[in-house]
């Protein structure tokens, strides 16, 4: 009885510190998010593919292409879209989509589709 006991506390304790860890990264993403859409350069990009939530994530990610001003080549970057049933679902842009690109000129694989960041 008291192995039962202590092997139910543990998992119980595990599934509360996955969750608990699972929410902060997931607010550091979006605060990541908003400030890379409050202050980065801005460009066209396009939509290159779309990997739908699967198993225990539940957030989409959409991969896009851009040039970043004064570069040669294109650079890929994903923006992961995380919703809550709180949110009002902002539609999402299919592939093969042209969209608004915000992006960190000195770090420009940090990018977001400007029109899915919400705040």
């Amino acid at each position: 009885m008291p192995t039962e006991v202590s092997f139910g506390l543990g998992l119980l304790i595990a599934i509360t510190v996955w969750l608990a860890i699972k929410h902060a990264v997931s607010m550091h993403r979006a605060a990541q998010q908003r400030q890379i859409a409050h202050a980065g350069a801005t460009c066209l990009g396009k939509v290159v593919a779309i990997q739908r939530p699967f198993m225990l994530d539940d957030c989409t990610r959409l991969y896009f292409d851009f040039v970043p001003s004064g570069a040669e080549e294109p650079v890929r970057a994903c923006h992961v879209a995380h919703r809550s049933a709180e949110e009002p679902v902002a539609p999402l842009p299919p592939q093969g989509a042209t969209v608004t690109v915000r992006y960190l000129p000195d770090r420009p694989r940090q990018a977001v589709i400007g029109k899915l960041v919400t705040g």
